[in-house]
């Protein structure tokens, strides 16, 4: 079984996406990945959005849930353990921009990306199983925002 993270990277209330260049898959995804063996979970989704996104400004929200998944309904013959984290960033950045990870752990190469800031609100139908904690992200960017609100 593998261990995967996903994270839902946001600002304010809009949530990062990215497309794949090469169009390997037809719809947008959040970053994400492989837990590396002996790695925490947290410290794998850190690194897996800022390998895939170039974000280095991204905190922790809150851990959103973990659940294992036969990946048979969407063509992939495995099961994984998949763990969702609410990720934020204030970081400056363009509504959209196009980023390479170097070090892919399908060991493919480099991988270009195209990512994009999207409202919360509008969001498009995410690919795999990327939207399995959608209800859970929402509810952590309510508290979040509350929370920043409290504190200034």
């Amino acid at each position: 079984m593998r261990h995967r993270v996903f994270t839902y990277i946001t600002r304010a209330d809009q949530l990062l996406i990215l497309e794949y260049v090469d169009g390997r898959y037809r719809e947008p995804q959040i970053p994400g990945g492989t837990v590396e063996v002996g790695e925490l979970p947290a410290v794998a989704a850190l690194r897996e959005a800022q390998e895939e996104t170039g974000l280095s400004a991204l905190k922790i929200v809150k851990y959103l849930g973990c659940f294992e998944r036969n990946l048979a309904e969407i063509g992939r013959d495995e099961t994984i353990m998949a763990c969702f984290f609410h990720l934020h960033t204030d970081e400056a950045t363009p509504d959209s921009w196009r980023h390479f990870e170097r070090d892919s752990s399908e060991g493919l190469g480099p991988i270009e990306f195209a990512l994009s800031w999207v409202p919360l609100s509008h969001l498009p139908k995410l690919g795999g199983i990327d939207e399995a904690m959608l209800t859970q992200l929402h509810a952590s960017v309510s508290e979040h925002a509350l929370k920043a609100s409290v504190l200034q």
